[in-house]
């Protein structure tokens, strides 16, 4: 009897399933608590060993053996098997649901009842029927489970009960929650065995040997977030070795609990490099099997990251990336709340979400509206799911602690201390009367003399043209607008051992990339942004009271600057930096500076939490939302377009069959962009490719990236003719 086409036994289809659902068990020990049954895992069993036996049929054999078509689900006749052993509802809907969701399954009944041939009873009779008794009768009675009689029962019971509004309102949160946590598990360890992945890897005190390997004492308040056992707020300054800190926590989580880890950053580049640190033996677990990663171009960097074992292909290791195999995956924040918005598969992340350690870098970052509701959303993780959480930040006003502190139940922030804040010298700032291309001449200055410089620019386009005029025989300009394969050289580039001794950026080089300049000249932005720059310069380093200014701001303020950040906020932010210019920064005095200037706000002004809740107490298993899904995905600013000058490029990719190289060639523009390019775009297929893609007459460089120049020809012709589709 066969499961799968490339001949796999339903028999050892479902051993592997219970042998994943062994390590699943190890991994995941929140969710029985959760479930509030001990039986719990029986019920696992019980769902495996039943939800593919709709797979002994005579049609679904003879495409296994012969390839002849067959449309009938097998999770249907497989749920009517479960039946005639148990009348318990959760595996019934376990079984039901463990390919398609309700909504699918009761369009599908509603197909067979037009049937001009059959209608829905006749046609699952029919197909009931040749089924091969014998052999389920045998396979069951090797696992202990008895059926005298096998008899033909209805489900639509069991799909309105989950599809009708006024029932749904009905079910208690403890009935969704068990079956969310049931119908998930079946169908995490469906898809692994599937995958031929049996062993769930969980993170073990050896892994954190790294943290106590060293000669250097750690400091006092790694030490004191080693010590937490629940939520807990960190305030140090950049470079002071938060990251351990927050890995010595999950370290003591886990020594309580195991559960997955989650750890979260805003920013591609600092993604991929927190990711490789992780990994690494020095400063990680040792070990890249425990770490994954996901955002928008985490397929670039897995491509190039891990090393696929025989018989894997790219899309086995993204897979592996996705599903819940790895126990720490460094993510935006975007990869956790798209569960809050019921996207496609939110059963399976609420399971691996449960029990779960979340780790934020600079949480306060995000806007306003992202940061309330990351803050809700954690709020209802850690109410429902027993999620645990841990914050950090070297640059969070007064208020915002305040607001993480009471959702979170943290009586006391873990601060570094005074002795520590007292001896950090390693900034003094200048102002800059000046836009920072009038600073072109002293860029180039201090380069001349050999020092390292960071650059900061607010604008892509700015940072171009800073880029493009500083003479420098090692230099890097990092911004969104390269595609896939020119960003992750330039990442390795800034993360290896001869690190450029130019860089220019924009915001993504403001958080978590360690990193070490001698000193930076950075448009004007708001005081905690200012503060993640200066971050890269001097991480390690103390200065002298004599010693020159290492942080230079220049202060025009460019109607640009006031479309990315709030005026007054760069404005206030300039008048106190006008306060301690040329002087030694003093970690301790930034927190003053930083409530001066910005002006708090209720977190709950407009009923966002209650309205949040209402929302994500109303998610049923089993079903899909479609309107919150666009909601969802309308908040990426993203549109991925192929620049005309690397056209040729990919269309000699496609015709090798190399797809991800092709796709690496894509670059991703603002919404505003889109709009402002329009008629400079079209929408092209490709031979050999599935999608459309919208092609951008733009110049495209190696070194720049994508250019606000309009291309007019290539290789001397001109391209005014191009049609759209052409």
């Amino acid at each position: 009897m066969l499961a799968k086409s490339d001949g796999l036994s339903l028999e050892k289809h479902t051993q592997d399933l219970l042998d994943v659902s062994k390590a699943f068990k190890i991994a995941f020990p929140a969710i029985e608590k959760l479930f509030k049954d001990d039986k719990f895992w029986d019920y696992l069993k019980i769902s495996i060993l039943f939800h593919d036996i709709g797979k002994a049929s005579k049609g679904f054999q003879e495409l296994m053996h012969d390839g002849k078509k067959y449309k009938f689900r097998h999770e249907i006749l497989s749920a009517i098997v479960a039946q005639n052993y148990t009348d318990n509802e959760l595996i019934i809907s376990a079984v039901l649901s463990h390919h398609k969701n309700f909504k699918k399954l009761k369009e599908l009944f509603n197909e067979y009842d037009n049937n001009e041939k059959y209608n829905q009873d006749r046609w699952i009779a029919k197909e009931f029927n040749t089924l091969d008794f014998v052999w389920i009768e045998q396979f069951l009675l090797k696992h202990n489970i008895e059926i005298k009689e096998l008899q033909l029962n209805d489900l639509n019971y069991v799909v309105k009960k989950w599809t009708s509004r006024r029932v749904k309102k009905k079910i208690s949160e403890l009935e969704k929650f068990k079956n969310i946590f049931l119908s998930a598990s079946l169908s995490i360890c469906d898809h692994n065995a599937s995958a031929g992945i049996k062993n769930i890897p969980i993170i073990k005190q050896k892994h954190f040997s790294f943290l106590h390997n060293t000669k250097d004492e750690p400091y006092y308040h790694q030490v004191s977030s080693w010590n937490t056992k629940g939520n807990a707020l960190l305030i140090a300054p950049t470079g002071q070795g938060k990251t351990e800190s927050s890995l010595g926590w999950l370290q003591t989580q886990l020594n309580i609990r195991q559960g997955r880890a989650f750890y979260i950053l805003p920013f591609t580049a600092s993604i991929n490099a927190m990711t490789k640190r992780v990994s690494s033996q020095n400063k990680g677990f040792g070990d890249k099997e425990l770490v994954g990663l996901l955002h928008g171009k985490a397929k670039f960097f897995i491509d190039e990251y891990y090393e696929k074992q025989d018989g894997q292909s790219l899309k086995d290791l993204i897979d592996i990336n996705k599903k819940i195999i790895k126990p720490f995956k460094v993510v935006t924040p975007f990869q956790i709340l798209k569960w809050a918005f019921g996207v496609k598969g939110f059963e399976k992340g609420f399971a691996e979400l449960a029990g779960a350690y979340l780790i934020f870098d600079e949480i306060h970052i995000y806007d306003k509206e992202l940061f309330r509701r990351i803050l809700f959303f954690i709020e209802w993780l850690v109410e429902k799911l027993e999620v645990k959480v841990f914050i950090m930040t070297a640059t969070m006003p007064t208020f915002m602690q305040k607001h993480i502190k009471t959702v979170f139940k943290i009586e006391k922030e873990i601060r570094s201390e005074q002795k520590l804040m007292d001896d950090i010298k390693r900034h003094k700032v200048e102002l800059l009367d000046s836009t920072i291309e009038e600073q072109k001449e002293f860029i180039q200055s201090k380069i001349d003399i050999g020092k390292n410089i960071l650059v900061v620019c607010n604008t892509v386009a700015k940072a171009q043209k800073i880029y493009g005029s500083i003479e420098c025989l090692g230099k890097v300009l990092l911004h969104s607008g390269f595609n896939g394969k020119d960003r992750t050289k330039k990442e390795k580039y800034i993360q290896g051992e001869n690190k450029p001794q130019l860089l220019v950026g924009t915001q993504a080089v403001e958080v978590s990339l360690d990193i070490d300049y001698d000193l930076i000249v950075t448009e004007p932005a708001p005081l905690d942004a200012l503060l993640q720059r200066f971050g890269r310069v001097y991480r390690n380093r103390c200065l002298g009271k004599n010693d020159e200014a290492n942080c230079f701001v220049t202060t025009e303020i460019e109607s640009v600057h006031k479309k990315i950040y709030q005026g007054n906020l760069i404005k206030n932010t300039l008048i106190e930096l006008k306060k301690i210019k040329s002087t030694v920064v003093k970690e301790n005095a930034m927190q003053n500076l930083l409530d001066k200037i910005y002006e708090p706000f209720e977190l709950n002004e407009d009923g966002l939490r209650e309205k949040f809740r209402q929302y994500l107490d109303s998610l049923c298993p089993f079903n899909v939302y479609e309107e919150s899904e666009e909601e969802f995905f309308s908040q990426f600013d993203g549109i991925e377009v192929l620049p005309i000058e690397l056209e040729i490029k990919f269309i000699n990719l496609i015709k090798n069959k190399k797809y991800l190289e092709a796709e690496k060639l894509f670059v991703s523009i603002s919404k505003r962009k889109f709009a402002q390019y329009k008629e400079d775009i079209d929408f092209v297929d490709f031979d050999g490719y599935k999608k459309t893609i919208p092609r951008i007459r733009l110049k495209y460089s190696n070194d720049l990236g994508l250019l606000d120049e309009k291309v007019k020809e290539i290789n001397g012709k001109a391209i005014f003719d191009l049609e759209v589709g052409n």
